[in-house]
């Protein structure tokens, strides 16, 4: 029996469970990552706040890529010492992201369920003190959001580039074969990656109908469609094995309706 084809478009590494888990599940894995990770363009801010981190209250990481650049350079600057100075409280958006910084050793106090900064922000508003001193840890071209809803909130915020994102090209065969549908899903695991395939296709409406189009949590899902194609499942909440599941499950039984 022929297995389901599946483009899986992030870079995979050895904490990125999502290729792995579609696999198990019996689906054949077409890696073709449409962004490629790298350090920030200068250390120097970043540095100067691993420098100094014990002056905030609480420290915010966006993604599992904010965490490893981060802790890379507390590692470089600081070595022997922890991770994170003792009294500073840590904050992540979904489970992919805390299960690294566990990883490295860092305590989570608080994690965000709905893979947003907006959601953070609101979790931190909750229970942090009014005025705290919070640095959000996150990509050159992150989402400013969060940093506007602390700062309404009240808080003081200083906001750090731990690393860039740039587009990488889709290999041709691959372009192809999602045009013509001759894979069966596209998994989106960032609104980056979604951006980057909507330009090598000339947009996400060039899909074919026939080819699942799946999305890790809404902000991933918001981007797809502003690229010309609505997802056909979203993974809530926002993990590689959720995402996998929701993939796995639209292909066997043919229902396409975001979970």
């Amino acid at each position: 029996m022929k297995r389901p084809r599946v483009v899986v478009t992030r870079p995979t590494d050895a904490s990125d469970h999502l290729a792995e888990r579609l696999e198990r599940l019996g689906c054949e894995v077409v890696s073709a990552a449409a962004i490629e990770i790298g350090p920030p363009r200068s250390y120097e801010f970043l540095d100067r706040l691993v420098r100094t981190s014990s002056r905030f209250d609480w420290i915010l990481f966006m993604s599992r890529n904010a965490v490893r650049f981060y802790v890379q350079r507390v590692r470089r600057l600081r070595r022997g010492e922890s991770s994170m100075p003792p009294g500073v409280r840590v904050g992540v958006v979904g489970p992919e992201t805390e299960a690294v910084a566990t990883r490295a050793g860092i305590t989570v106090d608080l994690r965000s369920l709905e893979h947003s900064g907006e959601s953070l922000a609101n979790d931190v508003a909750s229970i942090a003190k009014h005025g705290s001193a919070v640095l959000v840890v996150q990509a050159e071209d992150g989402r400013t959001e969060i940093l506007e809803c602390l700062r309404t909130a009240g808080f003081r915020v200083e906001r750090v580039a731990a690393y860039r994102t740039r587009p990488a090209t889709v290999p041709k065969d691959v372009v192809d074969a999602v045009r013509i549908g001759t894979v069966d899903a596209v998994a989106f695991a960032s609104p980056s990656s979604a951006i980057s395939y909507a330009i090598a296709l000339g947009g996400l409406d060039k899909i074919r109908s026939s080819v699942v189009v799946a999305a890790i949590g809404p902000t991933t899902a918001a981007a797809c469609t502003r690229a010309g194609r609505a997802p056909d499942v979203v993974a809530v909440p926002p993990s590689a094995e959720v995402l996998a599941d929701a993939i796995a499950c639209c292909l066997q039984c043919g229902t396409r309706v975001p979970i």
